[in-house]
């Protein structure tokens, strides 16, 4: 998926010291699955990957289990992870393609400017971290509902709940909405 390239070359741009140390693989074609997304490409002189159809050197795929993780906060283990191919390649790539982090401030600052970059990354984390908790409290429903095959119908008080966070997060996603109307209602009046 070449639509894939320009987020990573994007996040290697953000992260210059892992552009350094990638550009060292200038020909070096690797394949990149997570999520299901493939992405295959060949690092050039500068660190960044060019669209490849040349058969990958290495492949580095990310099980289902190490996103969970990463949204949950904790860090992937050796079993989330799978390198074929050449593995010495991908042993030496995996560190840097998991060092690679975005840096939303970065590109705020550039559309917005500092200013006005600083408050919106304010709100947007905090929306991001609710959402975050919102998700997490689903899912934790969701395993705990799993591991209990025994009862394949919920109790009231469990739909209840449910239902209860359900309409809290509507009614903070209509905040969200409100918010960020008026926020492009004001940069339409300012320019």
């Amino acid at each position: 998926m070449t639509a894939f390239l320009p987020i990573i070359n994007h996040l290697i741009q953000q992260n210059r010291e892992t552009q350094a140390a990638l550009a060292a693989f200038a020909g070096s074609t690797l394949s990149l699955r997570m999520a299901g997304l493939h992405m295959q490409g060949t690092f050039d002189e500068q660190g960044f990957l060019k669209h490849s159809n040349a058969e990958a050197a290495t492949e580095i795929s990310f099980r289902q289990t190490a996103i969970q993780k990463v949204l949950q906060g904790q860090t992937p283990g050796v079993g989330d992870v799978e390198i074929s191919g050449d593995t010495d390649l991908g042993m030496a790539l995996l560190p840097l393609i998991g060092s690679l982090r975005y840096y939303v401030h970065d590109d705020l600052s550039r559309l917005f400017g500092d200013a006005l970059a600083g408050g919106i990354s304010t709100r947007a984390e905090q929306a991001g971290n609710l959402l975050k908790k919102m998700g997490l409290s689903v899912l934790e429903q969701l395993g705990e509902f799993a591991r209990e095959p025994e009862s394949p119908v919920a109790d009231r008080e469990t739909l209840a709940a449910w239902s209860r966070e359900v309409d809290a997060l509507r009614d903070d996603a209509e905040r969200l909405a409100a918010r960020l109307e008026r926020f492009e209602n004001r940069q339409k009046s300012a320019e």
